[in-house]
């Protein structure tokens, strides 16, 4: 659910350029071989800040969450490892993203639990600019984090499915 979410959203930061032409550094990219390299690894869902009451309701129960992205470059395609806790317990789910090069959307994911000042004030000008105010941002709970033991767990079966046959 919280990935369709943060995948509709994303789709959408184009559609909010074509409406105001004042935020001008939101705006898609094609996305090439090293984007995709540079997105493969270990993200953290740091938080997020929408309008709509039913995704907010529902990211409001994500205490901490994090991803693997393992892009495949030949097919276009990312296996996408999702590890969420929510309501005190871990929820696991994979899927694989289609990968629309020519017209791709840019976004920022932090590859650790905390994020660096700059980056964090960068993100609220980009809420701010979108003339949303920085109480609306859901912030994750890393130290409900739940689901890192279970992920040790699963780690084996992860470095396979990377390996491949």
């Amino acid at each position: 659910m919280v990935l369709h979410m943060v995948l509709v959203i994303l789709s959408l930061l184009p559609l909010l350029e074509a409406q105001n032409p004042e935020h001008a550094n939101i705006t898609g990219t094609a996305i090439t071989n090293d984007t995709l390299i540079w997105l493969s690894g270990k993200w953290f869902y740091i938080g997020s800040a929408l309008r709509n009451l039913e995704f907010k309701q529902a990211v409001q129960k994500i205490q901490a969450e994090y991803f693997y992205f393992t892009p495949n470059l030949t097919d276009n395609t990312i296996l996408l490892q999702e590890y969420q806790t929510s309501e005190d317990r871990c929820v696991f789910n994979s899927t694989k993203l289609g990968v629309q090069r020519e017209n791709g959307t840019l976004s920022k994911f932090a590859n650790k639990t905390d994020i660096a000042p700059e980056l964090l004030e960068e993100f609220l000008e980009a809420v701010r600019s979108l003339g949303m105010d920085e109480s609306e941002i859901i912030y994750t709970d890393w130290k409900k984090d739940v689901c890192s033991q279970q992920q040790k767990q699963r780690e084996p079966e992860r470095k396979k499915t990377e390996e491949g046959p």
